[in-house]
């Protein structure tokens, strides 16, 4: 039960937030028109976001990755976006997703995301996004077993190959082929491997209002220099199932991890949230009134994903008999290609076994 955003994003900008959107999906006329008019960026930027699209829903996803790379930021202005568009628009939005509003990341990524929201949806799961991984387990649940709080510390080692894992109460679990589906710390301690380095961080507030704070289901973005919160999305609007009747859910994205306690990081996402509907009544009271539910501080959210990373990534295959790598760090780092390299690791493991 997958429930989407709408297409584009509102840009929070000196006390106005104007929406610009795709006019190629979406169906608002009032979000087309007010798209149109917004002055936060330049027509010539509007229509080089819309020729951009086009070409690109042209071309397959291995001919956008194909070629040599560059930083995200190079890309954009060698596309001829002015300064304007990429301080307003591409560094809360795409930064948001690559946790760097430097835009220091590979072009490729940038080239594959855009592609993928251009042509298609941006969706999270009505009943929350374990859905993903209750879906995943039921299959293996059926099958076999899923043992959860339970800790691998070391691999087992066999004639030169892997055959199982040790566990932190000392028993071990025997197997002909064993998986690393970890974050790439915890794969580079367990398989002694070579994983991409570095990590990206961010934090989450996740607060409840009883009034909406504003209306429809775009992704808000905040373009200030200065911006604590990131991004601002209306997660209940976009899938109800998130909070109950009378109540409206957001999540206030912050890039990073600030040494902060949860008291003050609080304190500076509402100074922010303030000042972005500082000129509206109602969703000043909302904001007042609003319930914090919980802080996330995820340290290792993301890789670093720099120019001419992506070929040197490992392969699902290691060199050692019996072990096998799944998870972004053999693809890219984002849920997407998680998924991917889960299901190429399960293709290799096929192909071996019967062997």
């Amino acid at each position: 039960d997958l429930r989407a955003f709408d297409p584009g994003a509102i840009v929070a900008w000196r006390g106005r937030r104007d929406i610009l959107t795709d006019p190629l999906r979406d169906r608002d006329p009032s979000a087309l028109i007010g798209a149109i008019l917004a002055p936060v960026v330049t027509i010539g930027d509007k229509l080089r976001t819309l020729q951009l699209a086009v070409q690109m829903h042209r071309q397959t996803i291995d001919e956008l990755l194909t070629g040599p790379d560059r930083t995200t930021l190079a890309e954009l202005q060698a596309l001829g976006f002015s300064q304007q568009m990429i301080d307003r628009f591409f560094r809360p939005f795409f930064g948001g997703i690559f946790l760097d509003r430097s835009l220091q990341t590979s072009a490729k990524c940038f080239r594959f995301n855009f592609k993928m929201m251009s042509d298609g949806q941006t969706v999270v799961p009505n009943s929350g996004m374990g859905a993903i991984a209750d879906q995943l387990a039921a299959e293996l649940v059926a099958a076999g077993r899923v043992r959860l709080q339970t800790k691998a510390v070391a691999l087992i080692n066999r004639d030169g190959g892997v055959s199982g894992v040790r566990l932190a109460d000392g028993s071990e679990l025997q197997s002909d082929a064993v998986v690393l589906a970890t974050p790439a710390p915890e794969t580079a301690r367990l398989g002694d491997l070579p994983v991409p380095e570095g990590s990206l961080g961010s934090s989450c507030v996740w607060l409840a209002t009883r009034q909406p704070l504003y209306r429809g289901k775009k992704l808000l973005l905040n373009a200030e220099e200065n911006a604590f919160v990131n991004t601002l999305a209306p997660m209940s609007a976009v899938a109800p199932g998130y909070a109950p009747p009378g109540w409206h859910l957001y999540a206030a994205a912050i890039l990073g991890v600030p040494e902060l306690d949860d008291s003050t990081l609080i304190a500076r996402v509402m100074v922010d949230l303030h000042r972005i509907f500082a000129n509206e009544a109602a969703a000043t009271t909302a904001l007042t009134n609003a319930r914090i539910l919980r802080v996330d501080r995820i340290p290792f959210a993301q890789f670093p994903q720099p120019p001419g990373l992506h070929p040197n990534l490992p392969d699902n295959r290691t060199t050692r008999r019996g072990l096998y790598l799944a998870g972004e760090l053999t693809e890219a780092s984002s849920i997407n290609a998680a998924m991917l390299s889960g299901e190429r690791c399960a293709e290799a493991i096929q192909q071996d076994v019967a062997r």
